[in-house]
């Protein structure tokens, strides 16, 4: 499996991130990003003058994300499910960062259910994935794939050197770093609809852990491969969040 994926554009001259929605950071600053962020009215949390950060702020009804979490990430227990009977095994753990304010089970069921949809990965790349608990994981059980929900500070860490720039997700050193901001908030490439949204985050990263690389989009008006950064242009494609089916 490749170990880190990056992309860098370049842009102008500089080495620079672009989102659909025409925000560039500043010049010379590379970000290497898996799935890329987009604003939708939404402002962006910041680094104030005294060094502190300041949470998002979004307009009312939607969730504000903590820049932070607790910094500690630890592996829950996804419900009890079948397991497929035939394919390479891909043994993967879901973990959280503490701090969050999330349903630590939720997360874990959705996460799950992604990875067992009859659209995903199993059928396209012919692999089973097999849970590892948090008893055999902390006991040294081998772990293929960790997928990872992650405050925007933490993402920014556990994906460096790679910049994230709190705003984005990656693969990097084994882990599926899902960036909460992304998994809270959705992006605008689909709308209000925040849980396809993260069906779609799921996939795109843990696709890269199992080795898959970013794609472009077919044709005009075609559905996205899952692997095309949905977030940063669907360049003519309509969003589409499965491995299969585009």
């Amino acid at each position: 499996m490749a170990s880190t994926v990056v992309l860098l554009l370049l842009l102008g001259g500089g080495l620079t991130w672009r989102s659909r929605h025409g925000h560039v950071p500043t010049a010379g600053h590379p970000v290497a990003t898996t799935t890329s962020a987009a604003g939708s009215g939404r402002t962006p949390a910041s680094n104030t003058e005294d060094g502190s950060t300041s949470s998002e702020t979004t307009t009312s009804g939607t969730p504000k994300v903590p820049q932070h979490g607790n910094g500690k990430v630890h592996v829950v227990s996804v419900p009890d499910a079948p397991v497929s009977a035939s394919g390479r095994t891909v043994r993967y753990t879901v973990e959280v960062e503490g701090g969050l304010g999330v349903d630590e089970g939720d997360v874990a069921a959705a996460i799950q259910a992604v990875l067992l949809d009859p659209r995903g990965w199993q059928k396209v790349d012919g692999v089973r994935f097999v849970n590892v608990p948090p008893a055999e994981a902390s006991s040294g059980a081998q772990v293929d794939i960790r997928v990872t929900l992650a405050s925007p500070g933490l993402t920014d860490q556990l994906c460096a050197p790679m910049r994230t720039l709190s705003q984005v997700s990656c693969w990097n050193g084994g882990r599926s770093v899902l960036n909460f901001r992304r998994w809270a908030l959705g992006d605008d490439s689909y709308g209000g609809d925040v849980a396809r949204y993260r069906t779609y985050q799921v996939n795109h990263e843990v696709g890269h852990g199992l080795g898959h690389q970013h794609r472009s989009c077919p044709g005009k008006g075609r559905r996205a491969p899952v692997m095309l950064q949905q977030t940063l242009d669907l360049a003519g494609c309509t969003p589409w969040p499965f491995p299969s089916g585009a």
